[in-house]
């Protein structure tokens, strides 16, 4: 098999590094502390609870709920139900009597889908019935017989929640008040997650233990891929992973995704520009997901982001130099400009410059545009 996943977790041989922020975390859970984890997009904050989930397999039950695309408590009671019923708290036992009563208990329905795993829809009729259904959940996990770990992944999207229910007070009274679940709240957007944890005039004010999870060194990463390549008797060149880590800025999702397509080549390139010919193939591929950009920007906001890419990161935007070059009419201009491309996620501050949020899209308008 390709050992560069793109998706799930499989075991530690194909997970690279973490070694610290695994041991973190373990040790904070072992000691019932709750745990906040947040870093950008795709750098492995999914694949890092299910490690830590599997270090913990035989004295937790681990759950992970993924809330991202979720717009109200509604979805939010539905998704955690749904990541409940196909967890371990459940996939130990036959579709029986316990899990029955849960069902009536949250005054859900049960289908079961064409991959085979169970999934509920709940209806609600008022907000204080909603609540009612959170407290059900948690009452059953408080329960069981191990202790349980649930993790709500990308947790900031309940500051999006349009329908005025007071979450977080109503949540934070769960989490204190049930001792056989530990928490994990994991996000990437830092300013959110901040406004819920890090704001005294908020109910999760310093509740939990902060973690914040940075890029892999390039040394790990370095050896982590060329074992890889070794174990599948491909021959790599150090030089060519180098390369690969810098022009990705050290984002784990699209080093594992470069990885992988170069894998699956049946010859390996000899030199850097041998791979450059290669990948302008992969790159040219995601046109069908790039082609639509500039209708969803400005004029001067796309500008701004071929000017971006074209360099691979800024950080002088408001220099004289780089505004010409954006074809943006001002430095007040310019902040305005930063400031809506960092709203749409299209570009981030990485360190001391500014980059392209999705790497794919900065080679594609580097090199194929």
């Amino acid at each position: 098999m390709n050992p560069f996943l793109l998706k799930g977790y499989k075991s530690p041989e194909y997970f690279c590094d973490r070694e610290a922020e695994t041991e973190t975390i373990l040790r904070a859970i072992k000691n019932q502390q709750d745990i906040t984890l947040f870093a950008v997009r795709r750098i492995g904050k999914s694949t890092l609870l299910h490690h830590v989930f599997f270090n913990l397999k035989k004295e937790f039950d681990c759950i992970y709920a993924d809330i991202w695309g979720t717009t109200s408590l509604n979805g939010f009671i539905t998704e955690t139900a749904n990541a409940v019923i196909q967890s371990s708290v459940f996939s130990k036992r036959s579709i029986g009597r316990k899990l029955t009563d849960f069902i009536k208990s949250i005054g859900a329905s049960l289908s079961v889908g064409v991959d085979g795993k169970p999934s509920l829809d709940i209806m609600f009729h008022d907000k204080q019935q909603v609540f009612n259904r959170l407290e059900e959940i948690f009452m059953l996990l408080e329960n069981n017989k191990l202790p349980v770990i649930l993790a709500f992944d990308e947790f900031q999207e309940i500051k999006n929640y349009s329908d005025g229910v007071p979450l977080e007070a109503k949540l934070r009274s769960l989490v204190q008040k049930y001792q056989n679940i530990r928490f994990i709240f994991s996000g990437s957007e830092q300013h959110l997650l901040a406004d819920i944890f890090s704001d005294l005039r908020k109910p999760f004010y310093q509740s939990t233990r902060m973690i914040e999870l940075k890029k892999i060194a390039d040394e790990d990463y370095q050896n982590f891929i060329l074992n890889h390549f070794l174990k599948g008797k491909k021959r790599i060149k150090d030089q060519i992973i180098g390369y690969i880590l810098s022009i990705c800025h050290g984002h784990t999702y699209y080093i594992q995704a470069i990885c992988n397509f170069l894998y699956s080549q049946t010859k390996m390139p000899e030199s850097i520009a041998e791979f450059e010919r290669l990948y302008l193939e992969f790159i040219a591929e995601k046109r069908v997901f790039y082609s639509e950009l500039p209708q969803r920007l400005t004029k001067h906001q796309f500008t701004t982001v071929k000017a971006i890419a074209r360099k691979g990161g800024v950080k002088s935007p408001t220099s004289a130099d780089f505004i010409k070059e954006a074809e943006v009419n001002g430095a007040s201009s310019m902040q305005r400009i930063l400031k809506a491309l960092r709203e749409k996620q299209v570009i981030i501050k990485d360190q001391d410059s500014y980059r392209l949020y999705d790497v794919f899209l900065e080679h594609y308008l580097k090199y194929i545009v």
